[in-house]
């Protein structure tokens, strides 16, 4: 594919926000039937495993040099493994509108770490435009009917969330791009999903001596399939070449969509009403995309 075509990169992280926009809703209903420890484990597993089996059949060559390696196994271990960890616990212990919001800010600390950092240069529109698309999620989350739960009930796994978006902003998406300059997305992600399934594997046998991890029951068979294929090995590799292609900052900014493509599927698959709130919300959120992926 031709990394100058601007067009296919927005493609392809359209995509993304496709996939992953129903991926949350999915993975939450798999909760209800095994622990999102074990799910997040067995996900990554066998999305690693397949997506390196891909790299040999369709590159020959699955090495890494050795100078790679310790970056590698930082973006795997915590972009992946601890990340998920986060994650998972974090939408298990506090509402969806929460977990939406804290997440909307991942955008926002994935540039300013990548501008302090020196790793790419963000300029001042593209935050405006970050900040605008902020606003439209916010009213496009708080709709009338959603309700905002700030309690001690919901606090650790507001916590555990916002330790998430800064892993998925972080060591996720700003850590993996000088990886990406050598070699393909689904060959720096399957390897990362490996090292995350190890970590979250050694997080499992730890937590065992404390608790009861149960089994992947029947009930989490499809959402694991979607999960671990579609939400994973596609969109966390057409995730790594966006990177690749616009940056870490332009690929964040995508997120904002996710939210906008929720309410949407929302109304036409499941009837769901739309709040001219969130109408306003969507067209802050193209609104403000638009100026923040300007050059």
């Amino acid at each position: 594919m031709d990394k100058r075509d601007p067009k296919i990169s927005h493609i392809l992280l359209g995509a993304v926000v496709l996939l992953w926009g129903a991926n949350v809703g999915i993975v939450k209903t798999a909760y209800q039937d095994t622990h999102p420890i074990l799910f997040a484990a067995v996900r990554f597993t066998g999305s690693g495993i397949l997506l390196l089996l891909l790299v040999l059949w369709k590159e020959r060559d699955l090495r890494i040099q050795r100078k790679d390696w310790a970056l590698i196994t930082l973006v795997g271990g915590l972009g992946v493994g601890v990340y998920q960890i986060l994650w998972s616990l974090g939408l298990e212990r506090t509402s969806a509108t929460n977990n939406a919001l804290i997440f909307a800010i991942s955008p926002l600390l994935g540039a300013l770490y990548a501008d302090w950092a020196k790793r790419e240069s963000v300029q001042r529109r593209r935050y405006w435009g970050m900040l605008l698309a902020f606003g439209g999620v916010i009213l496009v989350i708080l709709k009338p009917t959603a309700r905002l739960h700030l309690s001690f009930g919901t606090l650790s796994g507001d916590l555990l969330s916002l330790m998430a978006a800064i892993c998925g902003a972080i060591f996720f998406t700003v850590w993996p791009k000088p990886l990406l300059r050598t070699y393909s997305p689904i060959r720096v992600m399957g390897y990362c999903m490996v090292i995350g399934a190890i970590v979250l594997w050694i997080a499992l046998l730890i937590g065992s001596r404390f608790m009861s991890f149960g089994h992947v029951g029947a009930k989490a068979l499809w959402p694991l399939i979607y999960a671990a294929v579609l939400g994973g090995m596609v969109g966390h590799t057409f995730w790594y070449e966006g990177i690749g292609r616009v940056g870490a900052s332009k690929t964040l900014i995508y997120l904002y969509f996710i939210p906008l493509w929720a309410a949407l599927f929302n109304h036409f698959y499941l009837g769901e009403k739309i709040f001219i709130q969130q109408a306003l919300g969507g067209g802050l959120i193209l609104l403000g995309v638009h100026y923040a992926l300007r050059d």
